[in-house]
């Protein structure tokens, strides 16, 4: 017996043929959100795998997981940014007992629950093979 895969007779790929793969998928996508959130008891290493991969995986092409990938590129930076400013009003007031205190997890707390919450609404669009309304926003898209 002769396996049709490798016969001289087996159909050929012929240019302006549709090709045997299939579209991409936004598995990338689901995989960076993962990473993203497991970012959160790994200390960002595997935040910056996420944004790694995010970077490599968006292409110049309309594909509704381009909106993912530039999502969780500015979810990386833009809690980087928070984290810093959480940073450094807790440099400033960290000595004064309440008020300190509470402004200090009242910030943690916000960006905590914005990141988790940007990326569990990216997460759910990905799933629904749904692209990201505004990637561009501050929010939550």
């Amino acid at each position: 017996m002769t396996d049709a895969r490798f016969s001289e007779d087996a159909p050929r790929y012929q240019p302006g043929q549709q090709a045997f793969a299939e579209e991409r998928s936004g598995n990338t996508a689901l995989v960076c959100y993962g990473l993203m959130i497991a970012t959160l008891f790994t200390a960002l290493a595997t935040g910056l795998i996420a944004l790694i991969v995010a970077y490599v995986a968006r292409e110049d092409d309309g594909h509704w997981s381009n909106s993912h990938y530039t999502f969780i590129i500015r979810t990386f930076w833009i809690s980087i940014l928070y984290a810093i400013l959480t940073g450094i009003v807790t440099f400033f007031v960290w000595w004064i007992p309440f008020i300190g205190w509470a402004v200090m997890g009242l910030m943690g707390l916000y960006t905590a629950a914005w990141f988790i919450g940007r990326n569990v609404i990216g997460l759910l669009r990905a799933l629904e093979g749904k692209p990201i309304n505004d990637p561009q926003s501050w929010f939550f898209g």
